[in-house]
């Protein structure tokens, strides 16, 4: 009788570790898919995955891999969760919280924490050993199934051992039939990309792209068990590029699965672009999706119409002679105004796009209610938006994070434009470093951009140019006696129009102190008024001379702006316009004290007359700002 043990022996010295090693879990659940056993957890794909199967959400279950021989373990490498949906299928089943590694039994370190989240988690592990353990602790509870999910496992994914193992992977992909089954998959990608791009319904060809971006040729997955040892396979699993780009051009958000998948398995550069390939994917899907369709009046957080999107940035607010409200929405790359119900009415800039600039620099992809643009009637972040009035109309100065200037006309036609000459680069999440006022005394337009003021004529023509000699101010309103009035942490300083400084007008005597951010504003009559963050309005028979002062919020305010109009201010913070009647909470003031109910010491309110507005950003019958 032939015997086997020769060949035995040479297969085994071939492939010492595929012969002997296995994974075990602590169970395993069955369902309509079929079993999810540990082997899934290292069979290179991470579409697929071990799911223990016992009751509850998975705490204290386990997997153990058995590399078949003594390795030396740099790393280990977990993609926690089910990964086959991308978040979608992440989120809807539990996943490890809490995990315990050990090595032939001896715990490596202290037990770890894993954030929520779709990745690869690189754990350094520096130990030698047969037998790798993940305990898992606690679980993060799937939002829809019970049950836990681990997508894959590898050592030393991102170390030298790393190609070693797969060696004989590369040798098959490069070799004669490994050449030429790229060819032929090649030709399959490129069908399905003219199939879904011809008929975006079918999903069949998307999901084969999806599934080679992800998870590599299929040709090459059937190799990679009977060439690659156990807990080296996601390694040898190569993303297909040509998928990938097919994804990339049909830009359907469907194909996030594949490129989330295809960017757990990259490393260093190529890891970071797949990711913002993916941020990109996301916000054209919440592009596509239309967005919200019922607003809050005067503003809420987001992209859509009326809508607004600071990202902590200072919104600049002008109110105009019939009463409408404009902002300079900074992170929606427009301009918009409100009518006197709080909706708006009207935006200046192009369709909405997805964006990542931000003052000149890279931030993640999102939706702009605007796309940033630097072509004529666009904008790069407007910072501020100043009203010039004219005989028949008003006009709009617009000035953006680039430095440059736009005036348009009521009706959004841009008139002319230019750029500041300055060498000042204006920075995010400062509380603002550019400003325009415009001067009616000298019937100027002046721009601030860092501690340079420059003079306009509306021609674009520069008059005259020169450095505010306190910095860069906070805030900048032009008076009505053609004095320039600035901020400068607790003190307001007034200034010549032409830079010669006039000295402080109001400090902590008149202001009082605690507050860290001031604006400026004045009304239809040219009266200057202030507005601090801790809710305190200011009003000024004339710069320097106080008239009265009121609270119009029990809530601090984060970068307020104001307006006023016929005593009613209007604020913006937090993504919202707050409309407050800072007149009639000035009277029912005086009339509380003529009657002898006083008010507070700091000026509050107190047994104010009920019937002010009640809307959101109002005030209600409490005399507080709703909404806060």
């Amino acid at each position: 009788m032939l015997s086997l043990a020769p060949v035995l022996v040479l297969l085994a010295a071939l492939h010492p570790a595929l012969a002997a090693g296995k994974v075990t879990g602590s169970s395993v659940k069955e369902d309509d898919k079929g079993k999810h056993t540990a082997d899934l957890a290292v069979d290179g794909l991470l579409s697929t995955g071990w799911a223990e199967g016992a009751i509850g959400p998975g705490d204290g279950s386990w997997l153990e891999v058995d590399l078949g021989e003594s390795t030396k373990i740099e790393e280990l490498s977990i993609w926690p969760g089910n990964l086959a949906a991308g978040e979608d299928s992440f989120k809807e089943y539990s996943r490890p919280k809490t995990v315990r590694i050990s090595v032939d039994g001896k715990q490596v370190g202290d037990d770890i924490r894993i954030q929520d989240e779709v990745q690869r988690v690189d754990l350094p592990i520096s130990a030698t050993g047969k037998v790798v353990r993940i305990d898992v602790v606690d679980v993060y509870d799937g939002g829809v199934y019970p049950d836990l999910y681990i997508a894959e496992v590898a050592v030393n994914f991102t170390e030298g051992e790393r190609a070693k193992a797969v060696e004989k992977v590369d040798a098959f992909r490069t070799g004669k039939e490994g050449t030429k089954l790229a060819a032929d998959f090649e030709k399959q990608v490129l069908d399905a990309y003219q199939k879904h791009k011809d008929a975006p319904d079918d999903m069949d060809s998307l999901g084969f792209l999806i599934a080679a971006a992800g998870n590599g040729p299929d040709y090459l997955q059937k190799r990679v068990t009977t060439l690659v040892p156990i807990g080296y396979r996601a390694q040898a699993i190569v993303p297909d590029q040509k998928s990938i780009d097919a994804i990339r051009k049909l830009k359907d958000p469907n194909g996030i699965p594949g490129l989330h998948m295809a960017a757990l398995r990259a490393l260093g550069k190529q890891q970071k672009e797949m990711l913002e390939l993916i941020e990109i994917f996301q916000a054209y899907a919440e592009l596509r999706g239309g967005g919200r369709r019922n607003i809050k009046a005067w503003g809420e957080t987001g992209w859509e119409v009326g809508a607004i999107q600071s990202f902590e940035e200072p919104i600049a607010v002008e109110a105009d002679r019939n009463g409408s409200v404009i902002i300079a929405d900074t992170g929606n790359n427009r301009i918009q105004r409100y009518n006197a119900e709080g909706v708006s009415e009207k935006q200046w800039g192009p369709p909405a796009d997805v964006a990542n600039d931000w003052f000149g620099r890279s931030r993640k992809w999102y939706v702009g209610g605007s796309g940033a643009s630097k072509e004529t009637g666009g904008f790069m972040e407007p910072i501020d938006v100043e009203i010039i009035p004219q005989k028949e109309s008003d006009e709009y100065a617009v000035l953006d994070s680039n430095g440059r200037i736009q005036i348009f006309d009521e009706d959004g036609n841009v008139k002319i434009g230019w750029t500041v000459r300055c060498d000042h680069q204006m920075d995010p999440g400062v509380g603002g470093e550019g400003y325009l006022t415009w001067n009616a005394d000298k019937h100027d337009l002046v721009a601030f951009v860092g501690d340079t003021a420059v003079t306009y004529t509306l021609d674009s023509q520069e008059t005259q140019r020169w450095t505010v000699q306190d910095g860069t101010p906070n805030a900048v309103q032009a008076g009505s006696d053609g004095r320039l009035y600035m901020t400068f942490g607790g003190k307001i300083v007034a200034y010549n129009a032409d830079g010669f400084r006039y000295g402080v007008v109001a400090d902590s005597k008149i202001l009082g102190e605690g507050f860290e951010d001031l604006d400026l504003t004045t009304d239809e009559a040219g009266r200057l008024w202030a507005l601090t963050d801790t809710g305190w309005v200011f009003n000024f028979k004339k710069p320097g001379k106080l008239d009265w002062k009121v609270r119009i919020s029990d809530s601090p305010l984060e970068h307020p702006r104001f307006a006023i109009s016929q005593g009613m201010a209007f604020v913006t913070d937090h993504d919202r316009i707050l409309h407050i009647d800072a007149l009639q909470r000035h009277m029912d003031e005086v009339d509380a004290a003529k009657n002898g109910k006083g008010a507070d010491t700091d000026g509050s309110k107190k047994g104010a007359k009920k019937g002010s507005k009640d809307a959101e950003g109002s005030t209600g019958d409490d005399g507080k700002v709703k909404g806060e």
